[in-house]
């Protein structure tokens, strides 16, 4: 997708025997912003709406996860701990730090893993459609997942196709994990951000409880907004909220 955005630096770095895609771009002298995708999703993501507007403002930092774009799968179940070394170490690579994270559903979910594991790493956390475990997600939208799950496994075991193995081990990652709770996220010590639509495939009592979790937060619900929240409307409701709650309103 044509930006027009300039870019700083694009590359890759090893790590824990891996070849990571890395991408910066932006305002050379702005404060660094994580992007994070989501599920299945390479650097990307972000790609639309919020990443234009918030590149004349900050220094973007986007990666592609394990198994995403040109990044190596590895050997290693996919974990959001794993993903979140991984994030640490691409920081350290750069000299970033602290850092200001947006992340889109499980990119979220590394967000804040990542925010409780290093939390001197990150300075302001925004979520869009994200969770804590799969306790929070809506019961039928788990099960579709766990059934694409046992698809992909299957056919990864009778065919040996590695494409169908990197489907089902990043799917994987939707089923049991996140492993955060309340208490764990309560240590946010920091400004944080919970974005989630009113239809969300995510449980409305679990991203109220998510934002009650940390002192201070704000959230917003868009009316008739789904999961994919963060990519529509934002022009006229979520990037003046996320603007404001980065500071650069």
């Amino acid at each position: 997708m044509e930006t027009n955005v300039k870019l700083i630096d694009y590359g890759f770095f090893s790590h824990d025997g891996i070849k990571f895609e890395y991408h910066v771009s932006g305002n050379e002298n702005g404060e660094p912003l994580v992007m994070l995708n989501g599920n299945g999703g390479d650097y990307r993501c972000f790609e639309g709406d919020l990443y234009k507007p918030l590149s004349e403002h900050f220094k973007i930092i986007r990666f592609s996860t394990r198994g995403t774009g040109r990044t190596d799968l590895g050997t290693q179940k996919l974990t959001f701990e794993l993903f979140s070394d991984d994030l640490k170490a691409l920081l350290d690579f750069l000299g970033a730090k602290p850092v200001n994270i947006c992340g889109f559903s499980d990119g979220g979910n590394l967000g804040m893993v990542f925010a409780v594991t290093y939390p001197d790493y990150v300075k302001r956390l925004a979520v869009f459609g994200s969770n804590l475990n799969t306790r929070g997600t809506k019961t039928l939208d788990q099960l579709g997942i766990i059934k694409d799950h046992r698809i992909y496994a299957i056919k990864a075991a009778l065919t040996k196709d590695p494409e169908w193995k990197r489907r089902c081990w990043i799917e994987g990652m939707m089923v049991g994990q996140p492993h955060l709770n309340y208490k764990k996220l309560s240590i946010l010590k920091i400004p944080f951000l919970n974005c989630f639509g009113e239809f969300d495939m995510i449980k409305r009592s679990h991203s109220r409880k998510i934002t009650k979790a940390v002192e201070g937060a704000e959230e917003i619900m868009v009316l008739n907004g789904g999961h994919s929240t963060a990519f529509k409307k934002t022009d006229v409701l979520i990037l003046p909220v996320i603007k404001k709650f980065l500071g650069v309103e």
